[in-house]
């Protein structure tokens, strides 16, 4: 497939959102993309057709593999690189920026849509279109990826729910993120990442809380501490009472007290 670029520029436009280029492409090693350094507003959807390149952004370094995209504003705090690849790339007019939940998002776009999406940037090729045209063009497109990233969080939402509710059903037993990683298969990196912005916690502090609160009652029924700790899922009582003092700012002895204060033994007897 050859690499070509097409722009589109109307006299007027009417404030209807257009699309503003289209294009087929090739990286390599010398290729290195900044959007930080960008002038012009733009929205870009940018797609590894084969090969692969890297998006960085926040420190950190993302693999854009065969039907990985990019989907974001310009300018913004990323660059683009890679060695080998080829990509297709379809920029929107800023007015459609009201319409994005993200100044970024990654995403795998499904066969059908990347064929779609051949389709009409090779349409748009020597194409000519009036400013309604494009504007009909660019906004069905524009919601089918929005529906498409909308969809992705509600699916790695359901995952990470399901996550959740592991824990919530068997904290007492030997849980770590490898064992979570493994059997959700997801990295660790991405599990942490996700389940941090759905409940504001990483799965293994997480599961410390569950530990924690299911101990509760238990310590008020006269188990030694360590046997409660087993019970609730910790190796050992010096780490549970740890993490417990951690959490409740009182020790597990402590804690126990307190059923002293509100429920005296004499009250108890003469119930």
């Amino acid at each position: 497939m050859r690499n070509f670029v097409r722009q589109f520029h109307y006299t007027d436009e009417q404030h209807l959102p257009i699309i503003r280029g289209v294009g087929i492409g090739e990286g390599s090693s010398t290729y290195h993309w900044d959007a930080r350094v960008r002038k012009e507003q733009l929205i870009v959807l940018q797609v590894t057709l084969t090969g692969e390149g890297f998006i960085e952004m926040g420190g950190r370094r993302i693999s854009l593999t065969e039907n990985n995209a990019f989907f974001a504003k310009i300018p913004g705090n990323y660059r683009y690189f890679g060695e080998e690849w080829q990509f297709l790339f379809i920029e929107f007019s800023a007015i459609m920026t009201q319409w994005l939940d993200t100044s970024i998002s990654i995403i795998e776009l499904s066969a059908d849509l990347i064929e779609r999406l051949r389709r009409v940037v090779l349409d748009l090729k020597d194409r000519e279109l009036s400013a309604v045209q494009n504007a009909k063009i660019a906004f069905a497109l524009f919601l089918d990826i929005k529906e498409t990233i909308q969809n992705q969080i509600r699916q790695k939402t359901d995952e990470i729910q399901a996550v959740k509710i592991f824990i919530d059903t068997h904290y007492f037993e030997d849980i770590s993120l490898d064992f979570l990683s493994e059997k959700y298969m997801m990295s660790k990196y991405t599990l942490i990442r996700q389940f941090e912005k759905v409940y504001k916690s990483s799965p293994i502090n997480y599961l410390k809380q569950v530990r924690i609160i299911q101990s509760l009652s238990l310590l008020w029924e006269e188990e030694a501490i360590a046997q409660v700790a087993r019970k609730v899922g910790f190796s050992t009582g010096n780490y549970f009472s740890k993490v417990f003092k951690k959490e409740m700012g009182m020790s597990p002895s402590e804690y126990r007290r307190q059923k002293e204060i509100y429920y005296p033994r004499e009250s108890i007897n003469q119930k």
